[in-house]
């Protein structure tokens, strides 16, 4: 009855959604396949570091990803983003596989001589064009907000992209005027936003004032950033909210978002400053909104995960510390074509091009100029943004004059410089001394199992078809780290905390094996394989198969009907992938019945966690079979079925034995789901107790008794079952006794293992978080056991039948 109200209630929440009256409202585009196909919410922190995600979640300003963490079974993992650690390169590699799609986010393209920044439509979708045509997009099908590149959303998907924010491509798109209509059925979220909007400002307009009367700042970008930060922060926040709720509801297999807030932050104030940490507060609220309402969507089963592309670190611009900054260096060290040195320019008014200065244009693209257009009369061109400055010579110069004019640089202040060589490799040239990439590695600083993947990276970097000819580092191994432009935060170095950034997963997803560090392209792999477009990844080995311990779970999974309405035996196998057990009893589930797409429950769970089956049905009849399963990691020796005595016949039951190969030795397994009324459930326990089943047994032999026995600890039958075996919460040390019904809020223990004195209990707990909750009316029970050596050594071979197998096989 309470799963009934329960699923009622959700129903009525979602007809009465504003999001699905808008998707049924303007007939959009909404996914019209079976509601429990697998869907994804990436939702990404931009800037974010590791280190900066630790001492917000301190801080209490995510409440909402620490509710995750705390009460959701989420978990942090490490995450490595590869170089440049810059969002063009990591969504690069995200979204379509390739490592280093550009040198850094401002450069010089070959092909058409400009010098470029990511953020401009042209150069995204020409490093886009270049992308697609090495990889399919991991967006397609779904939508893309507030990212670089598409990914491989169709135009009208994309929204806020740099590939896709030219005019053209905005008049193409009439999204913006639907978000509009929406924001109107949204009063609360209007109202919320009005009153943000000037709070916004006032701070704003006192960080302004600090920055031009205590850090001495040009008081012209201090008013522009006032309003980028006002429109970023707060207008563009909550505009990709709503658009993306209105994405959920139509149920798009994959949705990418990207906050960019705390980046912009961090950028002008620093990665750790109270505004930087003030705008995730914000964050952190638009992604509980996108939680709750990716978990309420009627059309697809979407899981949300959350990560950031890359760190950033607080940096000093080089331009405060040299005169000149790295333009004034690089002029005052350039020789002309012709091999004499070039007269030393003025600092305070240099004339190359920078990729930071406003001067940039779009020159006129001759057929004989392309390389040649963005130097003007100049030497060289300069496109310097962050950490990285990528320095490009009009004419070639001899190796020894480039190694020359490398040396000078580092002796004037530049941190490191990278040059390319002709055998694949890179010279690293430091104040310290010369290093060969990707050979040595010990001078970084980094973690040992990171080193080589940086020195790789830095090789593949500096050999980046559109790098510069020199590429200056503002960083170095000492901790050094400048910035080439005017900021106080910066990112697409590999210092530790720029290339750490944070992955937030669900418990139940096991990032691949190996020694690499996990990064861009394996959560690619990762999420194609969530969606079914990928063959799936090596996980990570469980740890719990071992010699001496065993973990066991029963659980009642509904004929895996979760409390939303949605059937899917895909997500029971995801809640048992959490509980990363050994043994698994599963009670009510469906083979073959209509209500559940007649598919085989037990084999679809069994095929996607890669255990062995075998399944007991109570109910047998043309509409299919229902009943329970057990799973296991290891061999199924032998096992049977039979029924049990019931009164009244309310509805058959019926239980499973089992004998398991556990490392060689065998271990009885009775899986069974008890009657409703203490009658039948009386003379089942005293059947299962009996000579045909339990009575059997050799004394020796390990036993298991798990199920959903519909009664609670204290009742005769359960008492009868004491007698023989030990329940594990009331043996298990310092552990007081869960209730797992109903999931939703559980008040009553009815799911019960029992095992025999062989084993040592040494935890038991019930599924935790929101996954396990929703996806039954039941919580799985699961219980660790250890099997002492000298009740091993007193078991019998794997290799004989028990009397009661072979009476009854």
């Amino acid at each position: 009855m309470l799963f009934r109200l329960h699923a009622r209630f959700r129903h009525w929440r979602r007809r009465l959604s504003r999001s699905e009256w808008f998707v049924r409202w303007f007939n959009l585009e909404a996914d019209t396949g079976s509601d429990h196909a697998p869907g994804l919410l990436m939702i990404q922190i931009d800037g974010l570091s590791r280190q900066e995600l630790e001492r917000a979640l301190n801080h209490q300003r995510l409440p909402w990803l620490r509710r995750l963490l705390r009460k959701q079974g989420y978990r942090v993992h490490d995450f490595y983003s590869g170089l440049p650690a810059s969002t063009p390169a990591v969504q690069g590699e995200l979204h379509y596989g390739v490592r280093t799609a550009v040198p850094t986010f401002s450069f010089l393209d070959r092909r058409s001589g400009r010098i470029d920044m990511m953020m401009q439509p042209s150069a995204a979708k020409r490093i886009e064009a270049d992308l697609a045509e090495q990889a399919e997009g991991l967006l397609k099908g779904g939508s893309s907000w507030s990212n670089v590149y598409t990914g491989g959303a169709d135009q009208k998907e994309s929204h806020f992209c740099g590939a896709s924010i030219g005019i053209g491509d905005t008049l193409r798109s009439t999204q913006w005027r639907k978000l509009l209509l929406f924001a109107l059925l949204h009063v609360g979220s209007i109202l919320r936003l009005l009153a943000l909007l000037p709070v916004e400002l006032v701070l704003a307009l006192v960080d302004a004032g600090r920055g031009i009367v205590a850090r001495r700042q040009s008081w012209m970008r201090e008013i522009i950033f006032v309003f980028a930060r006002v429109l970023v922060c707060v207008g563009l926040r909550e505009l990709i909210t709503l658009g993306t709720k209105i994405d959920l509801a139509r149920g798009l297999p994959i949705i990418h978002v990207n906050f960019l807030g705390y980046d912009e932050q961090s950028h002008r104030r620093g990665p750790s400053s109270l505004f930087a940490h003030w705008t995730l507060k914000g964050i952190d609220r638009a992604i509980g909104i996108l939680h709750r309402s990716a978990r309420r969507s009627r059309r697809r089963d979407y899981e949300v995960w959350i990560f950031s592309d890359h760190g950033q670190i607080r940096a000093t611009p080089f331009g405060r510390v040299v005169d000149g900054g790295l333009e004034g260096v690089v002029g005052r060290h350039m020789p002309h074509a012709t091999g004499s040195s070039s007269p030393q320019k003025s600092a305070a008014a240099p004339s190359w091009s920078s990729s930071h200065a406003p001067r940039w244009r779009d020159r006129a693209e001759g057929p004989d100029d392309k390389v040649t257009s963005a130097f003007g009369d100049e030497p060289f061109a300069l496109a310097a943004m962050g950490p990285v400055g990528n320095i490009y010579l009009a004419e070639p110069l001899p190796p020894e004059r480039i190694r020359h004019l490398a040396t000078n640089l580092i002796a004037d202040g530049v941190p490191g410089v990278l040059l390319r060589r002709d055998d694949g490799k890179v010279d690293w040239i430091t104040s310290t001394g010369e290093f060969v990439l990707p050979d040595h590695t010990d001078q970084l600083p980094h973690a040992e199992s990171r080193r080589a993947t940086i020195a790789e990276d830095l090789t593949r970097l500096a050999h980046n078809e559109h790098a510069g000819d020199l590429i200056a580092l503002g960083w170095d191994c000492d901790g050094t780290s400048y910035t080439f432009a005017d900021e106080n935060g910066s990112h697409a170095g590999c210092s530790p905390q720029e290339t750490h950034p944070f992955l937030l997963l669900p418990g139940h997803v096991r990032l691949p094996t190996g020694p690499a560090p996990f990064r861009p392209a394996d959560l690619r792999r990762l999420a194609l394989t969530h969606l079914g477009r990928h063959d799936a990844v090596t996980a990570s080995p469980p740890a719990t198969s071992s010699a001496e311990r065993l973990r066991v779970v029963s659980y009642n999974a509904h004929a895996c009907l979760g409390l939303d309405g949605r059937c899917s035996p895909h997500r029971i196998a995801r809640v048992l992938a959490d509980c990363d057990a050994d043994v698994i009893a599963l009670q009510e589930l469906d083979c073959g019945r209509a209500r559940s797409r007649e598919e085989d429950q037990l084999q679809v769970i069994a095929d996607q966690l890669g255990f062995h089956a075998t399944f007991c049905p109570a109910v047998s009849g043309p509409q299919g079979h229902y009943g329970h399963g057990l799973l296991t990691r290891f061999p199924i020796i032998e096992s049977r079925y039979g029924e049990l005595p019931g009164w009244g016949r309310l509805e058959p039951r019926a239980a499973l034995m089992a004998r398991l190969d556990w490392h060689g030795r065998p271990v009885t397994v009775v899986s069974t789901h008890l009657g409703l009324t203490r009658t039948e459930r009386l003379q089942q326990v005293d059947t299962l107790l009996g000579d045909e089943w339990l009575g059997a047994t050799a004394e020796d032999e390990p036993v298991l008794f798990c199920g959903d026995l519909n009664t609670s600890p204290g009742s005769i039958p359960y008492r009868r079952l004491a007698s023989r075996l030990h329940d594990v919460q009331a043996h298990c040390p310092d552990h007081v006794s869960q209730a797992t019904f109903p999931s939703f809020l559980p008040v009553r223990c009815l799911d019960h293992i029992f095992v025999s004195p062989h084993f040592n209990i040494e935890d038991v707990d019930v599924g935790q978080g929101e996954l396990p909750r929703l996806s039954s009316d039941h919580l799985p029970l699961i219980a660790t056991l250890a099997l002492p050596t000298d009740s091993a050594a007193a078991s019998a071979p794997a290799e004989n039948t028990s009397p009661a197998m072979a009476q009854h096989a």
